[in-house]
Parts: C-alpha cells; sequence; structure tokens
C-alpha cells in the first residue's frame, strides 16, 4: 500500500526534529540570555555636568546584533523541520553521551582551578585527565604532553603575545 501525501505530512512533530532544530533552539536561548546580559557587561558612558557625552548608549549596537540573531534564529527554527535529514542523535549511544559529559566536569574542573593553580598546571592536570580516560596509556606521550604544550603555550602568550597568564603554584 502507498503512503499518501497526508500521511507524509502527518508525521510527528519528534520524528521531524533533527541537529538543526537543535541548534535554532540553542541559538534562541543564547540570543535571549545575551540580549538580558548585556548592559550588565558593558561600561556606563561617564557623565559631564550630569548629561551623557554619548548619544547612544554603548549597548545599543551588540543588542541589535542579538536582535539579529535572534530573528535569523527563530527563522532557522521554523525551516528546521522542513529539512529532511536523518537524526543522529538518536544513533548516539549512551557512551557517547557519557563521554560528552565527562569532558564537560572535566572542564568545569579547569575552569575553576584555573586561578588558583595557574596556567600550566591546571591544563596538565586537565590533559592528563582527557587523555587517560580517552585511551592513552604510553607514559612517554602523556608525559610529553603534560610538559610540552601547557609550557609551550604558557611561554608563547606570556613572552611572545605579552598576554599575563595566571602564574598559580608554579611560577
Amino acid at each position: 500500500m502507498e503512503k499518501t501525501t497526508s500521511d507524509a505530512n502527518s508525521q510527528s512533530w519528534k520524528d521531524k526534529i533533527n541537529f538543526n532544530t537543535v541548534a535554532a533552539l540553542f541559538l534562541i536561548i543564547f540570543s535571549i540570555a545575551a540580549f538580558i546580559l548585556i548592559p550588565y557587561q558593558i561600561e556606563k558612558p561617564k557623565f559631564f555636568m550630569g548629561r551623557s557625552l554619548m548619544y547612544m548608549t554603548p549597548s545599543v549596537f551588540p543588542r541589535l546584533s542579538i536582535v539579529g540573531l535572534f530573528i535569523f534564529s527563530v527563522w532557522y527554527l521554523i525551516h528546521s523541520f522542513e529539512i529532511k535529514e536523518k537524526n543522529l542523535f538518536r544513533e548516539l549511544g549512551k557512551n557517547s553521551y557519557i563521554r560528552v559529559l565527562v569532558t564537560f566536569v572535566v572542564t568545569v574542573g579547569y575552569a575553576l582551578l584555573f586561578e588558583p593553580l595557574g596556567f600550566v598546571l591546571s591544563s596538565a592536570l586537565m590533559v592528563a585527565i582527557l587523555t587517560i580516560y580517552y585511551g592513552n596509556r604510553n607514559v612517554f606521550i602523556i608525559l610529553l604532553v603534560l610538559a610540552g604544550a601547557p609550557l609551550t603555550i604558557y611561554f608563547i602568550f606570556t613572552h611572545v603575545l605579552k598576554v599575563s597568564l595566571p602564574d598559580g603554584l608554579l611560577f
């Protein structure tokens, strides 16, 4: 028996969700949060004799950009349901989600330890945890990456680019 066009159009909304739908929803949530937070992230202009020296506030352009992102994200969401794409999220196994979660937790830990331990130690700790978790058991390679990568990046940022990084316990 052949499917009629009404059967194809009556597909459930869950079956129409794909990566583009998820990305559009994420962008909508991000643009709403950014629109709310922008005024708190931009310094207020100075006043001279009770009047602003600027006609427009510094948050106008970032807010206009975020409004544009929101409009395009809503358009993206609407059109994402029409895209005929296989939903690969359903094919991911439990291990994939666990790996993403572990990487996220380690990254949050890295951000929290960045200031107290410093760049080099916190980076080496993060690299060690993720390298061992993802299966590398070669001690020479682990030590080479632990010592080489953070120290090289630290040297490039502090001496070549003249950017200050937290010293922490090491330097």
